[in-house]
């Protein structure tokens, strides 16, 4: 019997579906009850790739079918390791209670977990005191040391060879040579757990704990890589944040460390745009920049 009704060949359909719980129930029902776990009315939860539903306590990823996400397996897999892995180490992050599969008009990845229960540090910033927002940020500076330290590889994501093919030619016509010139004369370890979107969405501050969520883009990488979205989006020009994480975090050059991360980042060309502002741009200039940021953050 197919659970799944509607028919799917194009990642425009999974799109289309991927929010819809009624779409989704019959299949998700077979799933929780061959997995002996209790069934509630699913509720959609917005997500960029998986389709995620709570159903009571708990919630559930499914992946799409490889025919329409070709990299559907290595995610679910990356999810699975990542939840795993974060508890051996007891970092606060979700529960997670069944991975696996289940074969029907297509084969589907799911898994299922408790989700983190708390207040994003997108929301919490909005409100806290400043000495809320400096204790969170020391929490931050102990529990990334802890997610980024070294790891034995577990997907089959190149961080490398991703970051390379990125586009840095838009950026200037000199600067590919420049970052090669710079990473060359830089070099860091690739083996470190890196998240890839450490957002003030995907970090949560639950009862007393900093906690994190969404694991489908981590790689094994340079743990600096993190540190792009962390403090230039997720901190979002916060002082008291910055300074509590430098607690902890104790980086003897917080700027050079940003610098490496973003030019070990797909994504980085981007993210160098938005941060400069300009057409052409220089490593010079981009060092100057990020020096400013995080003097201007740390300063208050």
């Amino acid at each position: 019997m197919d659970y799944f009704k509607n028919e799917l060949k194009k990642w425009a359909d999974w799109q289309a579906v991927m929010l819809n719980p009624v779409v989704f129930e019959p299949l998700i029902q077979q799933i929780y009850r061959s997995e002996n776990e209790p069934f509630k009315t699913p509720e959609a939860v917005a997500d960029p790739f998986a389709a995620v539903f709570a159903v009571g306590r708990t919630q559930i990823a499914i992946f799409p079918p490889v025919m329409v996400a070709s990299d559907t397996r290595d995610r679910y897999q990356t999810e699975r390791f990542s939840l795993r892995r974060l508890a051996r180490l007891k970092v606060t992050a979700a529960t997670l209670g069944h991975a696996g599969f289940i074969f029907d008009s297509e084969q589907f990845y799911y898994v299922i977990y408790q989700p983190l229960v708390g207040t994003s540090l997108t929301e919490f910033v909005k409100t806290a005191e400043p000495l809320a927002k400096s204790t969170l940020g020391r929490q931050l500076g102990t529990a990334v040391r802890q997610l980024n330290s070294e790891v034995a590889g577990f997907n089959q994501v190149d961080a490398i060879t991703l970051a390379n093919q990125a586009d840095w030619a838009q950026l200037g016509s000199n600067f590919v040579a420049e970052r090669e010139s710079y990473l060359a004369a830089h070099p860091v370890p690739m083996t470190d757990y890196v998240h890839g979107q450490l957002t003030g969405e995907n970090i949560v501050v639950t009862a007393g704990q900093v906690g994190f969520q969404h694991f489908q883009a981590a790689v094994q990488g340079p743990w600096q890589a993190d540190l792009a979205t962390l403090i230039g989006q997720a901190f979002a020009g916060d002082a008291d944040l910055l300074a509590g994480f430098q607690t902890t975090f104790n980086s003897p050059d917080l700027a050079t460390d940003m610098l490496i991360g973003l030019l070990w980042r797909p994504d980085g060309p981007a993210r160098i745009q938005t941060l400069m502002g300009t057409k052409q741009v220089t490593l010079t200039a981009l060092t100057q920049r990020l020096q400013q940021l995080v003097k201007t953050e740390s300063e208050g």
